[in-house]
C-alpha cells in the first residue's frame, strides 16, 4: 500500500524527465556524436529511455559494443558541447510543472533542484525557462564530490533550505533519484511519464508514490 505523503517543508526535483523533457536535445547532440563516426543514428523511441542516464548511457546505447573502439572521453566531450550549443532546440517543462511551481510558491514551499547533470549544462536549461529560476537552490552532478545514488546532494539541499532531510520530498523518474530519497529519509515521488525504459521495474524502487502527471502532487500540498 503507498502512503499518503505529508506536507513537505520543502521540495526537491531531478531535472531531466521530471522537470524538464530534454530528450530530443539529448537525442540529437548524440545523433552528432554518431554520425562522426560514421554509425547509423538513434530514434526517438531508442534515445528516449536513456536521456536521464546521462552521456555515458547515450553514448553506450549508441556505439554498443563498439564502445570500446572509440576515445570516449573525447567523444563524451563532443556530445556534451553540442549539447551545451543546442540545449534550448526542444527541451521544455513537463506539463503540470509551471503549476505546481505556483502552488508551491503561494504557500511558501520552498523547492530546489538536485540533478545529476553537470552544472553548468543544468544552469542553461535553467536559464532557457524562466519558471525554473524560482528554484532556491541548484546542484549538479559535479557540485559535490558526491552524486545521485549518493544522499549526500539532497542532505545538501535540505541544510541550505534550514530544513530536515525526513520533512522533504524528492521527485524523480530514475531508480538512483528514489534511491537517493530514500536513503536521505525523503519522502519519495516517482513520475511515471519521465525517461523509463522497458526493463525497468519502477513498482520495485520502493518510491512512496507514483504520479502520471506533476499536478497529481497538488492535493497533498493542503
Amino acid at each position: 500500500m503507498k502512503k499518503l505523503l505529508p506536507k513537505p517543508a520543502a521540495v526537491l526535483f531531478d531535472l531531466d524527465g521530471t522537470l524538464v523533457d530534454t530528450a530530443q536535445d539529448l537525442g540529437a547532440a548524440l545523433n552528432f556524436v554518431l554520425r562522426q563516426h560514421g554509425m547509423p543514428e538513434k530514434s526517438y523511441e531508442e534515445y528516449r529511455p536513456m536521456a536521464s542516464h546521462g552521456a555515458k548511457g547515450l553514448l553506450q546505447l549508441g556505439f554498443g559494443e563498439a564502445i570500446h573502439e572509440i576515445d570516449f572521453g573525447k567523444a563524451r566531450q563532443s556530445l556534451l558541447d553540442y549539447y551545451h550549443q543546442h540545449s534550448g532546440v526542444h527541451s521544455r517543462l513537463f506539463p503540470g510543472a509551471a503549476e505546481l511551481f505556483a502552488v508551491l510558491e503561494a504557500r511558501n514551499i520552498p523547492w530546489a533542484i538536485v540533478t545529476n547533470k553537470p552544472y553548468k549544462l543544468a544552469a542553461k536549461v535553467q536559464r532557457q525557462l524562466p519558471a525554473l529560476l524560482n528554484s532556491r537552490l541548484l546542484l549538479g552532478g559535479d557540485s559535490l564530490a558526491q552524486r545521485k545514488p549518493d544522499p549526500t546532494p539532497l542532505w545538501m539541499a535540505a541544510h541550505y533550505m534550514q530544513v530536515s532531510a525526513t520533512s522533504c520530498w524528492y521527485i524523480g523518474d530514475a531508480e538512483r533519484d528514489i534511491e537517493a530519497g530514500r536513503r536521505a529519509g525523503m519522502h519519495t515521488v516517482m513520475c511515471d511519464f519521465g525517461y523509463i525504459g522497458p526493463e525497468d521495474k519502477t513498482e520495485l524502487w520502493g518510491a512512496d508514490l507514483h504520479i502520471s502527471d506533476l499536478t497529481d502532487l497538488i492535493q497533498y500540498l493542503d
